[in-house]
């Protein structure tokens, strides 16, 4: 008998599992807040209309290419509508709201993108998801349909699932909200740690590449062969570099590899800076339907901006290495995937090429607030803000707010109390300074200081469940958007988790918990 023979089956059943208890409180949050599905739709209208509006300049551009019949008048092209005058009629049937919200919570689950081979393999075999979809008439499209989709839900949408989430802790009694932590932490972002010389060797491939493929866009594609016999030195020569690390003669080693590199970088830049120039004034006499025409002029605007961060890299690595100049951290460039990663070093952790998140924490454990604020930004300037933001989203001043000492300054102290934060504390030397001994003593205090490591509790199963010290997305507001997407997601996890607590109590004191019974 043949093993993986289809097997009838009169009624399949969800698999009663982390998922599906995720599930079902994800369905619970989106139905019990139309409005959440609304935007959503506005979201995916927006979108649509993006891409109708390209459609539409295509056609037009076709048809003026077209000769009118003969002895027939031409008539004058009517003006193109813009995306936003746009408006959508009845075609093929589009992806439900629903389902989109329902793949960019579970995205968060995961961790990771549709393209990942677990996310597929979820997708595509998940029991319970075919459940929860086929009975309500649904089905879950294609990876990259899916991840299109989900990328086309605007961060504002996603802060709205947020304040859904915190609505629903209120209605149901689960959080006050009257205690509130925060804490930055760490997030690599999706690029390779940088040195000057590895940057370069990228930065020559890439235009190497993109220049070689430029025939495709009919724009006038580009090899520079010595530029490429300099590109196998300049791989010889990082390597060199990247092993004299360490070694006793490592110093003056490094100094006379950086020296060949850069006679080659530079050599290798002025034939790349003549190439693009060329392609940059052969793009305007370019003939193609405009959707290729987009495609080619983000094509050379990377050109551009790949030959100006070489110049760039060039320059500082001679300023560093040569000169021995101490170049400001905002004039490095850091990598060349991603112009919004910053270089994150926060106490005595390992540094890395990414983004410093902060995370406010309420009493019951649910995340609050999140900020994203570009590079190593210090933490006391994102205290009053993350506050605003959470009174804002709830409703509630917290009575208590609890940090370590990064967040320590005169302006921070002053601005909570103005707030009507009736417990300010602040860990550590200098919040010890800033708080009056009667409150540094008092039980409120002492309890606020007990209670700040919660929020290192949330970092840490915030990274661990949910790969929040990791993001796939580059730039800051694809970034923004992929850590709310994980913070969505540990809510509903803490959500089942008080879900279930309930349901204990209620069984062993033999009395119903409304919570029990919403859920």
């Amino acid at each position: 008998m043949y093993p993986f023979a289809p097997i009838p089956l009169l009624f399949l059943s969800p698999i009663p599992s982390e998922l599906q208890a995720f599930l079902q409180e994800a369905y619970a949050l989106l139905t019990g807040a139309p409005e959440l599905l609304a935007q959503a739709e506005a979201d995916l209208d927006a979108h649509g209309c993006r891409k109708k509006a390209l459609r539409l300049a295509d056609a037009a551009w076709h048809a003026q290419r077209t000769a009118p019949l003969p002895g027939l008048p031409s008539a004058p092209e009517p003006p193109l509508p813009t995306a936003t005058a746009l408006k959508l009629f009845q075609g093929r049937p589009r992806t439900p709201a629903l389902v989109v919200l329902l793949a960019l919570l579970l995205r968060g689950f995961l961790g990771e993108g549709f393209k990942s081979s677990d996310a597929t393999m979820l997708t595509q075999e998940s029991i319970t998801l075919q459940v929860l979809l086929g009975n309500l008439g649904l089905k879950m499209p294609g990876r990259s349909t899916l991840t299109e989709l989900v990328n086309a839900i605007s961060n504002q949408t996603r802060e709205r699932l947020l304040d859904a989430q915190i609505a629903r802790a209120l209605s149901l009694g689960l959080d006050d909200f009257s205690a509130l932590q925060q804490d930055s932490t760490h997030v690599e972002g999706n690029s390779a740690w940088p040195t000057e010389s590895r940057l370069i060797v990228a930065l020559v491939s890439r235009l190497l590449r993109a220049g070689a493929s430029l025939g495709r866009l009919q724009l006038p594609a580009f090899e520079e062969p010595t530029v490429e016999c300099h590109l196998v030195q300049l791989h010889k020569f990082d390597r060199e570099i990247d092993l004299s690390k360490g070694t006793q003669k490592g110093g003056p080693l490094r100094e006379k590899r950086y020296r060949s590199l850069l006679r080659y970088a530079r050599c290798s830049l002025r034939r790349l800076h003549l190439a693009v120039l060329g392609v940059e004034a052969a793009l305007p006499r370019l003939a193609v339907a405009p959707s290729r025409k987009a495609l080619a002029e983000r094509a050379v605007t990377q050109l551009r901006a790949d030959v100006d961060a070489l110049a760039q890299v060039i320059t500082t690595c001679e300023a560093r290495i040569l000169h021995e100049q101490q170049v400001p951290m905002a004039e490095k460039k850091l990598s060349i995937c991603d112009p919004d990663v910053g270089y994150i070093a926060k106490g005595q952790r390992v540094p890395v090429i990414g983004y410093k998140p902060q995370v406010a924490r309420s009493g019951a454990g649910f995340v609050v607030g999140l900020l994203l604020p570009k590079g190593n930004a210090a933490d006391a300037t994102q205290l009053l803000p993350m506050v605003d933001q959470v009174i804002h989203r709830t409703g509630v001043v917290p009575r208590e707010v609890s940090l370590d000492d990064g967040y320590a300054s005169a302006a921070n102290w002053a601005g909570l109390k103005a707030r009507g934060c009736r417990v300010s504390s602040i860990n550590g030397s200098k919040g010890r300074a800033l708080t009056p001994q009667a409150d540094w003593d008092s039980d409120d205090y002492i309890l606020a200081r007990d209670r700040r490591s919660a929020i290192e509790s949330l970092l840490f199963t915030l990274k661990q469940g949910f790969h929040f010290g990791t993001v796939a997305r580059r730039g800051l507001t694809a970034v923004y958007g992929e850590l709310l997407e994980k913070a969505l997601a540990y809510n509903l996890c803490h959500f089942v988790r008080l879900r279930q607590r309930a349901q204990a109590r209620a069984r062993r004191d033999g009395e119903p918990h409304r919570f029990a019974a919403a859920a």
